[in-house]
């Protein structure tokens, strides 16, 4: 048994309100709200092909199912195109503020992974603290990992670029799934500038000292010649002392130890339309997110999510390795690509710092049904 459909034949039947009503006034559809329709009709058919282009498409579905089968797992394309762990950030983004009810304070990109677990606080613990306290301990698990691993004082250099660099990878990824949430309207995201005065206490800063920051900013990135993008070169010649003369000028002009963005995140629709409107989103094709997660299942979307992750990080350590001649290397680092142990040792270093998931591959898929 096989059934023919016009676009518009096939959009009343398995498309949304939203879809149809788009139809009716464009007088097309967007490619993946098709797409959408699609995996709908195959939930009742068991072969679907598209013949023609545009309004002239005609869809023949043959092979009528008994019982109608579950919507096709959409995880299985996750982080083609995307960025690594896409689906399981937007997951746990939402679930973080389901369960929160919306009461959360504006939070640095820091703060947020930590309060998402997605990054270990002996990570972010290792920002702050000196770092002989871990050093000793790597270089035995160096020595252990790598081949002819030559132990130096300066190791401490790779680890300061591993932290910096994972970290800095991790916030960028998290305030991309802010961007990508808001602009489907599935959360209002505001960016705020914030300070930390003399007294530990925070407070977002107005736009006469926000100009202060940045006039101050510009002025000294001139004297020490460099640019902003060179700031994230903690070893690149002039940084250090940029980073000195900031520091005791936002002091003693502002009062404050150090300023930072803050992401304030909530949920468009926080009323019991929230997860209808979420579902919508989903059918459309415009969001990919498991909703509903128990404790459980967020603890594994998690450790998913660290898996993933640290897999790229890894891919991009061994592209890094490959470049001997970045002038804002130092030479330890330099010596340690040339050896091509700077890739080994940040497999070390994730798995140090628990970057990478501890349940291994014993964990098992969410539920479908949560798709």
């Amino acid at each position: 048994m096989n059934h023919k459909f016009t676009l518009t034949e096939l959009v009343n039947k398995y498309g949304s309100k939203e879809q149809k009503q788009a139809l009716k006034k464009n007088g097309k559809i967007p490619t993946r709200s098709f797409n959408s329709i699609i995996k709908s009709a195959r939930e009742e058919w068991e072969t679907v092909d598209v013949t023609g282009r545009g309004t002239k498409r005609i869809i023949t579905c043959d092979g009528k199912r008994i019982v109608k089968a579950k919507r096709e797992d959409r995880r299985s394309n996750n982080g083609q195109g995307q960025l690594a762990g896409e689906f399981d950030l937007c997951s746990l983004v939402i679930d973080y503020l389901i369960k929160k009810n919306n009461k959360i304070n504006p939070m640095s990109a820091t703060k947020w992974i930590l309060e998402l677990g997605i990054v270990d606080a002996k990570l972010s613990n290792a920002m702050y603290i000196t770092r002989g306290h871990h050093i000793g301990n790597l270089q035995k698990q160096f020595t252990d990992a790598i081949e002819d691993y030559d132990k130096d004082e300066k190791d401490f250099e790779m680890l300061e670029e591993f932290i910096q660099t994972y970290l800095k990878h991790t916030k960028l990824s998290l305030v991309s799934v802010f961007n990508k949430l808001s602009k489907v309207r599935a959360i209002i995201h505001i960016k705020e500038v914030w300070g930390c005065g003399t007294d530990g206490l925070h407070r977002k800063l107005n736009k006469s000292e926000i100009k202060e920051i940045a006039d101050l900013r510009r002025r000294l990135l001139i004297i020490h010649n460099l640019k902003g993008s060179d700031l994230f070169k903690a070893n690149m010649k002039g940084v250090k002392e940029f980073k000195r003369a900031f520091n005791s000028n936002l002091l003693a002009q502002l009062g404050l130890q150090y300023y930072y963005e803050a992401h304030d995140c909530v949920l468009q629709d926080s009323d019991a339309g929230l997860f209808t409107t979420l579902d919508k989103l989903r059918n459309r094709g415009e969001l990919e997110f498991a909703l509903g997660l128990t404790e459980a299942n967020a603890i594994i979307m998690t450790q998913m999510f660290k898996d993933k992750h640290s897999k790229r990080s890894l891919e991009l350590a061994e592209k890094r390795q490959k470049n001997t001649s970045n002038r804002s290397d130092t030479d330890r680092i330099r010596r340690l690509k040339q050896m091509q142990h700077y890739a080994p040792m940040w497999e070390v270093l994730l798995e140090y710092f628990r970057c990478i998931s501890y349940l291994g591959k014993q964990y098992s898929d969410i539920d479908a049904t949560l798709i």
